[in-house]
């Protein structure tokens, strides 16, 4: 394994612990402020956090799989162990869902009533400080790792403000109203949380089972192929992805048919060594006759 692939591995390894520290805090603190307050909201916003954790756990188990170097059984190596963490983490994530949904059923059928005292309201506050700086630390780390699962903790930090905010509101106002609106809150935050999972299983079934990658990427390797002096044309591009630090490429290239086999040579390396530099992705080519205007008339 290269030298930048190993530190984008460590780096993705010191990422996931670093929102599984926050989540699992996150979990423990709201836990005890909803049994405290007797909150199906809170309690199913602690397990939100929970199921953050677990993808974290996952992702951390993911990153440090796919840090390891290729072997007979596997020759290009373990990088998609990182797609299948992220599955793994989707289907805690849809687990966890379930059961809050039954049990804020249960509370709306059985409403019982919720005591917030100070430190729950401050509690509540602190936990959305915390997430927006997971968000922004998630979002500058993914600038190196490019992680389809980092860029949906990020995603998911985001949306838990959004969640730990709606929580608030629902604890402020169950006070002053006689309809029982926590049990409700807990709820929609069950379907926000199932939705949020199967969007994650649906973006880690596509990487393993092959989503073609973005237009972006393939007209860069077009680009430096064609810039290649000898290169005249490229068809039937293909990129294959092994893990996000673990791309390869194939492709047909046109070449001038007065080219001796050095020339060719000389080109496809020149070719290939330009697309590792600059993105780097293992490239094969596949060299063959181009017949220009000029040359069908000689």
């Amino acid at each position: 394994m290269s030298e930048s692939a190993a530190n984008r591995e460590r780096y993705g390894m010191l990422v996931s612990l670093t929102g599984l520290v926050c989540n699992l805090a996150l979990f423990c603190v709201k836990l005890l402020m909803g049994f405290a307050a007797n909150s199906a909201a809170v309690i199913s916003d602690a397990f939100n956090n929970l199921a953050d954790s677990a993808s974290s756990l996952t992702l951390l188990a993911g990153f440090s799989a796919a840090g390891k170097d290729a072997d007979a059984e596997h020759p290009f190596g373990h990088g998609r162990m990182e797609y299948i963490a992220a599955l793994v983490a989707a289907a805690l994530i849809l687990s966890t869902a379930l059961g809050l949904g039954k049990f804020s059923l249960d509370r709306i059928l059985a409403p019982e009533p919720v005591h917030a005292g100070p430190l729950v309201i401050v509690g509540l506050f602190a936990s959305i400080a915390l997430k927006l700086l997971l968000y922004l630390f998630y979002k500058r780390a993914n600038k190196k790792l490019i992680s389809a699962a980092v860029s949906a903790g990020a995603a998911d930090s985001l949306a838990d403000v959004a969640v730990t905010g709606v929580t608030l509101f629902s604890i402020l106002v169950s006070s002053h109203v006689t309809f029982p609106l926590d049990a409700p809150v807990g709820m929609a935050i069950a379907v926000f949380i199932f939705i949020t999972g199967l969007r994650a299983a649906k973006d880690a079934l596509d990487l393993l089972l092959g989503k073609r990658e973005d237009a972006g990427l393939e007209q860069r390797i077009r680009d430096l192929i064609l810039s290649t002096d000898g290169i005249r044309g490229i068809h039937r591009l293909t990129v294959h992805d092994y893990g996000p630090s673990r791309k390869y490429a194939s492709a047909h290239i046109e070449l001038a048919p007065s080219m001796n086999f050095a020339e060719v040579h000389a080109a496809t390396q020149r070719a290939t060594a330009r697309v590792r530099a600059a993105l780097a992705i293992d490239l094969v080519l596949f060299p063959e006759p181009c017949v220009s205007v000029d040359e069908e008339k000689t």
